[in-house]
């Protein structure tokens, strides 16, 4: 580890780069709740809500820069005292050969950073969130929760792992047939995570036959959208907070809504929230992400690919040879910054997928007013940034914010009531 190894420089500086960026960003990020806001969201917003939302964001960056800097002062304490080597000499000496040795490191790297983000998602659970109302959450849940956590990670993580070890210690096209190997698994998961995975951690309720059972059927069917099952899952077992999704594919989709959510919003506003989650799906945008997905997984492993043949890379952290485990798991410290520039086009596509499945939503329900309404509330309730600053929205938000979907929103009702002028004229 020396200054003239390039490699650990470009390391350093990606590290301390995206740590002083994120810091940036959250600055200004808060430095904008001083703005005035625009007169399409002031209304919802009286003096006591915007300290409530002040205060909350302000407790919530405090939490996101202890934890930036605890993993950033941790990351160089073992990096520059030696740690990655010491932990490469302890996993080899267990004799459990080169896969398993690359196993067994990654293993030990994600459980030590299980450990260390650990006193900061009970900060966030149970001090931020729980101080603000949205915490509802028990130590027996927030425990089991990690324990089922623990348990998927044995389960599919360590297969996953092993395969993905073996790749690229024994393969000559390993990024090929790690692509195809993670694209595959990923489509597998898709598919079983509604019935398996997600039932572990939710409960999913039939919704009961009803008034908004019925609508919300007759909807799908209106739109030509096949639903296998509506159900109520039980967020408020963990968050005040209310949220609504689709899982699966075809017949097997599963609508879900929170029974936070049903707590407080209209029927209309229901039919508009999921009327806008069909619209991403007939619009295909589903699969357009994960054809984008795909693109960068290739892109990263290739990368990875590379980097691994490169001894200057593992000597960057103290590493003698190239050993594959290690390389993964100092691959991942070199690749965020990366990362981040490769998603911005993810994060720019899904926010314009998001204006056009608000415009399928406004088309299906005939009125852009249930949508305007569910989102007011979504965003109050939720105490989000009403306007964030430009720099946060390109690096991090998949949704555009607030003032610009309802100007949006708006533009749409002009251009439809301009159109039936015409048309009755």
């Amino acid at each position: 580890m020396t200054l003239s190894n390039p490699w650990f420089l470009t390391a350093l500086l990606a590290v301390l780069g995206v740590f002083h960026l994120e810091l940036i960003v959250l600055v200004l990020n808060l430095a904008r709740l001083g703005r005035a806001l625009p007169s399409s969201i002031a209304p919802l917003y009286p003096e006591d809500t915007l300290q409530k939302l002040r205060e909350y964001l302000a407790d919530g960056a405090r939490v996101t820069v202890a934890q930036d800097a605890a993993s950033l002062a941790a990351l160089l304490a073992v990096w520059w005292g030696g740690g990655f080597g010491l932990l490469h000499e302890w996993a080899t000496q267990q004799g459990l050969g080169t896969v398993g040795t690359g196993v067994l490191e990654l293993a030990a790297v994600s459980l030590a950073g299980m450990a260390l983000n650990l006193p900061f998602e009970m900060w966030d659970t149970f001090g931020v969130e729980a101080r603000h109302g949205f915490n509802r959450t028990s130590w027996g849940t927030f425990w089991a929760d990690k324990l089922k956590t623990l348990l998927l990670m044995a389960l599919l993580g360590l297969p996953l792992a092993w395969v993905l070890v073996t790749f690229f210690e024994h393969q000559r096209l390993a990024a090929l047939w790690a692509w195809l190997f993670i694209a595959a698994f990923s489509l597998l998961m898709t598919f079983l995570s509604p019935r398996l995975l997600m039932p572990l951690f939710l409960k999913f309720t039939p919704l009961p036959e009803g008034e908004l059972r019925q609508a919300i059927l007759d909807l799908a069917h209106r739109l030509d959208f096949p639903v296998g099952e509506v159900s109520v899952v039980d967020g408020s077992r963990r968050s005040s907070k209310a949220n609504a999704f689709f899982a699966g594919f075809g017949r097997a989709r599963r609508i879900a809504l929170f029974d936070t959510l049903l707590e407080k919003h209209s029927q209309q506003e229901l039919q508009a929230v999921l009327a806008h989650e069909i619209g991403h799906s007939k619009l295909r945008h589903v699969w357009k992400h994960l054809a984008l997905g795909l693109l960068e997984l290739g892109f990263m492993l290739c990368l990875l690919a590379w980097t691994l043949q490169e001894p200057g890379f593992f000597a960057a952290f103290g590493i003698p040879g190239t050993p594959v485990g290690m390389g993964l798991v100092l691959f991942s410290i070199l690749y965020r910054p990366v990362g981040m520039l490769t998603g911005l086009a993810g994060l720019a596509l899904s926010r314009k997928h998001e204006y056009e499945a608000d415009a399928y939503a406004v088309r299906a329900m005939g009125s852009a007013a249930p949508l305007r309404e569910a989102l007011r509330k979504l965003c109050v309730d939720h105490l989000s940034h009403p306007q964030p600053h430009p720099l946060a929205v390109w690096l991090h938000h998949s949704h555009p914010p607030l003032v610009q979907r309802l100007a949006a929103l708006d533009r749409l009702e002009g251009l439809d009531s301009t159109r039936h002028s015409k048309g009755t004229r």
